[in-house]
């Protein structure tokens, strides 16, 4: 019987990937737990109730948080995914630098 390792990734070694081209931008990909996973494809419905959704999200929580669509999230140094829909703190830069992230605490 032949034992295969699993290759593991890292957000950075990920990122890499994506900017050297490695990664084709188009796509459908996201980091779970350190590994490369496909993302199914949208139908319809789907998109359409991601817009939904969205919409009154954004209505509600005007001010008070961010709603972003199937953009990047930063919840380890594991895990880089794009949900359908993350509510996020409000970043007066829009995120330009880093993606949302989970808040660190402290002992």
């Amino acid at each position: 019987m032949t034992v295969t390792d699993l290759r593991l990734w890292t957000v950075d070694e990920y990122r890499r990937m994506a900017e050297t081209g490695i990664l084709n931008p188009d796509e459908r990909i996201e980091l779970i737990d350190r590994k490369i996973i496909s993302i199914s494809a949208k139908n319809p419905l789907h998109a359409a109730t991601n817009l939904c959704a969205a919409d009154y999200l954004r209505n509600l929580l005007a001010g008070l948080a961010l709603i972003r669509i199937q953009d990047p999230i930063d919840l380890s140094d594991n895990s880089e995914p794009e949900p359908d829909i993350a509510v996020v703190q409000i970043d007066p830069r829009l995120y330009q630098d880093f993606h949302p992230a989970p808040p660190t605490f402290s002992d």
